[in-house]
């Protein structure tokens, strides 16, 4: 019988369409060598070489620029390569590399990389110098072997970099980017304008900024001030790079590396801080205590705890709920006499519930009709009088301006004239500038922004008559903002009358109390229509948040 019949049951594989395209990566290791050699045009040119050979279409390129073998994750030419591999539907056949020690110097994980392209991503690898593939375990073993000597070249290289790095750190010279803040010179920099034949880092604009923060943080002014700060001078800073800041000894002139082994040396730059009040201001992050930070737990039932005072020693009063049902405000000083208030009026106490109470004080600030007109006018010529103040203040703002400018201007003259050297020109610059930038900044703060005064005095009545339902029927923060606009300073209650004090009210609040009349007697009751300029404390604005509640 003829053998032929027995091929019917021979499971034959279906012939796939061959794949002609393959990507090419190039790369050198330094920017000297990308601009002073030919390497990268020699690797191209040597790949399409061996494509022309080999019938292959060369379909995309990656790389065609410097970067480290070091480490593959960091390199971003290198990571756009293998994401578009994996991502790719229509993968190549091949990557050619002119050599592998241009793929990866990171030995075993370059190892790994080739393994998961070849298995999993079905590309494989050609070194184009050796013509050297995956395509078979040989070739294969031999592209590991390439690789592993790639990363002993590496290591033995280091050998002999290492010491002279340590010797040039151990000077007291900086390796690597300079910090925010200074520009880095020397004979290795990328930017071409600061390259010199030794290593000088110099303080820029961005430094001169900084500087003026660690003089804020040595006055204790907290960090979102100085950030506030430092972006109307036109210097963004996010927290966590400003809170790193203040820990780096960097910036008082000390240098800290791991080829020091733990020592610590004083650097070759100057510092925006000195060493002495560099030491001031992190003993005083370590004298901090521990449970400053701990985040407040917010009393839905009890809206007053965190900003009611005890009338009787000024100490902070906080809260309980007893049986699990009664809410009450307690004096935090054991010393104090005050009995605990109850919050809310009930069919068995005898004493009206705090909360009530604030509620009938709310309802106070409720105008008669036949006394709006009244105090729309008062209010207005309270504006208009703060209004002439800030403009005297910005005419004389604007006129040491002028003289800020013009100083400013005589200098940069003299020194491009070459009338002033650079010592002496740094030496008055900083200080104008500086100046410039403050008066700059307080003639913006100083701009007052009134816009449909009627309509915001109307509001303000509007939001009065309504204050003491918007605080009952809102919701915890609504309530916590009625309070804080009402009270800035905090709530003082008297604990044997059970009265709120009215004495460090909202200026703006304080004039609406004194027309509806109150029931302390620090307020009387305004019935006449004359009207007084200053009765309101300067500054005060009218668009608290709270209006649109």
């Amino acid at each position: 019988m003829n053998n032929e019949y027995f091929k019917r049951f021979v499971k034959s594989e279906p012939e796939k369409e061959k794949n002609n395209n393959v990507w090419v990566y190039t790369r050198v290791s330094s920017k000297q060598q990308y601009d002073s050699n030919h390497s990268l045009e020699n690797q191209i040119t040597s790949a399409n070489k061996l494509a022309e050979k080999r019938n292959y279409k060369i379909t995309n390129e990656f790389g065609n620029t410097y970067e480290s073998a070091k480490n593959d994750f960091t390199r971003k030419e290198f990571m756009k390569l293998i994401n578009e591999v994996k991502r790719s539907r229509q993968k190549p056949f091949a990557i050619m590399i002119y050599k592998m020690s241009r793929f990866s110097r990171s030995g075993g994980s370059a190892i790994g990389l080739v393994n998961d392209l070849v298995r999993n991503q079905g590309v494989h690898l050609i070194e184009v110098s050796t013509e050297l593939d995956t395509t078979t375990e040989e070739g294969e073993i031999q592209i590991h072997y390439s690789l592993i000597h790639a990363r002993k070249e590496n290591v033995e290289r280091l050998t002999h970099t290492i010491p002279g790095l340590k010797r040039f750190v151990k000077s007291g010279n900086w390796l690597g980017r300079a910090p925010r803040g200074y520009d880095h010179y020397g004979p290795k920099v990328k930017n071409p304008k600061f390259v010199q034949g030794i290593q000088q880092l110099k303080v820029n604009d961005d430094g001169r900024l900084l500087k003026m923060a660690w003089d804020w943080k040595l006055q204790n002014i907290p960090d979102f001030q100085i950030r506030q700060k430092l972006s109307i001078r036109g210097l963004r800073i996010n927290k966590q790079t400003l809170s790193a800041m203040w820990r780096n000894p960097f910036y008082c002139g000390m240098h800290k590396n791991t080829f020091l082994g733990g020592e610590i040396i004083d650097g070759n730059w100057k510092g925006l801080v000195s060493k002495d009040n560099f030491k001031i201001i992190n003993d005083r992050f370590d004298s901090k205590p521990k449970k400053e930070y701990k985040p407040y737990t917010a009393q839905m039932d009890r809206p007053l705890q965190n900003q009611l005072y005890c009338g009787c020693c000024d100490s902070k009063m906080t809260g309980y709920k007893a049986k699990g049902k009664y809410d009450y405000y307690k004096c935090l000083n054991t010393s104090c006499k005050t009995k605990d208030l109850s919050a809310n009026s009930s069919k068995k106490s005898i004493k009206e519930g705090i909360h009530n109470l604030f509620q009938n004080l709310l309802t106070n600030f409720k105008l008669k009709e036949e006394l709006e007109d009244v105090f729309k006018e008062q209010m207005k010529l309270t504006l208009i009088e703060q209004s002439f103040k800030i403009y005297g203040d910005q005419t004389i703002l604007k006129k040491r301006l002028r003289e800020l400018q013009t100083k400013k201007e005589t200098l940069d003259s003299r020194f491009a004239f070459g009338e002033i050297d650079n010592e002496l020109y740094n030496r008055f610059i900083g200080a104008v500038t500086s100046e410039l930038i403050e008066i700059e900044e307080k003639l913006e703060d100083s701009q007052i922004k009134i816009s449909n005064l009627d309509k915001k005095v109307s509001d303000l009545i509007e939001f009065s008559k309504n204050m003491s339902n918007i605080w009952v029927s809102g919701e915890y923060e609504t309530k916590l903002s009625v309070q804080k606009l009402l009270f800035p300073e905090g709530i003082v209650i008297d604990p044997e009358d059970r009265t709120y004090r009215t004495s460090n009210l909202n200026p703006i609040f304080g004039l609406i109390h004194s027309f509806t009349g109150g029931n302390d007697d620090t307020n009387k009751k305004r019935t006449s229509s004359n009207t007084d300029p200053s009765c309101v404390v300067a500054g005060v604005g009218l668009e608290p948040t709270t209006f649109g509640l």
